[in-house]
């Protein structure tokens, strides 16, 4: 990847639509967790790749691509976010249309609904650290990186959401049982 990046960095736009294409499904999924409305995730996404093609010459880190870019995606999905919470209240058709679209596209149904079950139950800033640690397989140092954060705030962070996914989950098999 950093090759790619390096091409892209001097201009090498075909190099820089290989890194978008390798990235498209992560920094989607990332989006959806802030934006519920797949045109504003596609609006993040859109937005996030002009950004990053306008300044790439300007990373200075060719290994930290990915953690730039999401960093990008991550403040445009907080900007749409604001915008749309500003003008609209999400109904509740709205909210079980995207569950089950969700659910069209996932092969096991369970998974989905446990996940996303937990996602609601988190605050947004645990939801990214959660799905950047473990589906993106981000460090905690690079998501600290990535949302302005130390590390061990990170950690800390991840641990907390980590017991409450626990408490979530101890808790529904208890009111099931």
């Amino acid at each position: 990847m950093e090759e790619l990046v390096k091409k892209a960095k001097i201009g090498d736009k075909d190099a820089f639509s290989t890194l978008i294409l390798l990235l498209e499904k992560d920094l989607y999924k990332i989006a959806k967790m802030r934006l519920k409305d797949d045109e504003d995730v596609y609006d993040a996404v859109q937005e996030t790749i002009l950004i990053a093609f306008k300044s790439i010459k300007r990373l200075k880190h060719v290994e930290y691509f990915k953690t730039w870019i999401i960093r990008i995606l991550i403040n445009q999905s907080n900007y749409i976010y604001r915008q749309r919470t500003k003008k609209k209240v999400l109904s509740f058709e709205d909210t079980e249309k995207d569950i089950s679209s969700e659910i069209s596209n996932m092969e096991n149904i369970d998974t989905v609904l446990d996940f996303n079950f937990m996602c609601k139950k988190l605050k947004y800033e645990d939801r990214i650290i959660i799905i950047l640690y473990y589906m993106e397989r981000f460090t905690d140092k690079e998501i600290g990186e990535i949302l302005n954060l130390k590390e061990r705030t990170v950690t800390t962070k991840r641990n907390r959401a980590k017991q409450k996914i626990k408490t979530i989950l101890n808790w529904e098999d208890k009111k099931d049982g």
